[in-house]
């Protein structure tokens, strides 16, 4: 078993008298491709954005490498990077020039050559973003998000709006880079994609964790799904 990465341990979150999340334990583990599904208002975006140091749990703690980061945000967003369903770069600047950007945001200094081959951007650094298929903005997104060389990265809806072909592209590219050590969360509703390409899924139902499937040959992840939250 891979070292566990991050612990959530009964962790909740309330919205003045709206539980949204209760006493939830999870435990997402190094080099793993980890989902989080669930219905509209089943907790899953307070839950990442906990992970993300957006929100502070009132109870419950949030472990990182063995240490408690609960009340510490900014290492979170260290260690966290975020991929959403809108893009985040600006169109009227060039891949390199959005990439230099964010690095400047983050005060670091990366190897921006070697995180565009990884999203194979490479030969487009000179090229405007809003001059991009709809393929390559998400992984300029992609890219984006591994400025800062976080450990984990939270991908949301990742393949809203790609085409078959698009989408299979970009799960390469996750897998690829969940092979150098980054640990992947995702947030999706596409059930297929997420039975071909996690390691296991977390099936969130009004605040709680009705079950974590293991994926493998064998799963009916809508079958486990329906079975959880009936």
């Amino acid at each position: 078993m891979k070292n566990p990465i991050i612990k959530f341990s009964n962790v909740s979150k309330s919205f003045g008298k709206k539980v949204v999340l209760n006493n939830i334990n999870l435990t997402i583990y190094e080099g793993e491709i980890f989902a989080i599904i669930g219905r509209s208002g089943s907790g899953k975006s307070t839950l990442m954005k906990i992970l993300l140091g957006v929100y502070k749990p009132e109870k419950g703690n949030v472990i990182f490498n063995k240490k408690d980061i609960t009340r510490n945000s900014e290492v979170l967003r260290k260690v966290v990077g975020l991929t959403t369903q809108e893009n985040s770069f600006y169109d009227k600047l060039t891949v390199y020039e959005n990439m230099v950007y964010y690095a400047n945001l983050y005060n670091v200094k990366p190897d921006i050559l070697s995180i565009l081959k990884s999203v194979e951007l490479e030969k487009e650094l000179n090229t405007m973003a809003d001059k991009l298929s709809g393929g390559m903005k998400k992984r300029l997104d992609f890219a984006i998000s591994m400025v800062h060389n976080p450990k984990i990265m939270i991908l949301d809806e990742p393949t809203t709006g790609l085409d078959p072909i698009l989408v299979k592209q970009f799960w390469r590219l996750v897998k690829r880079v969940s092979k150098v050590g980054k640990t992947i969360v995702i947030i999706s509703h596409i059930f297929q994609d997420l039975q071909e390409n996690c390691d296991r899924v977390c099936i969130l139902h009004k605040g709680a964790i009705k079950k974590i499937v293991n994926i493998n040959s064998k799963t009916d992840l809508f079958h486990e799904f329906s079975g959880a939250v009936k």
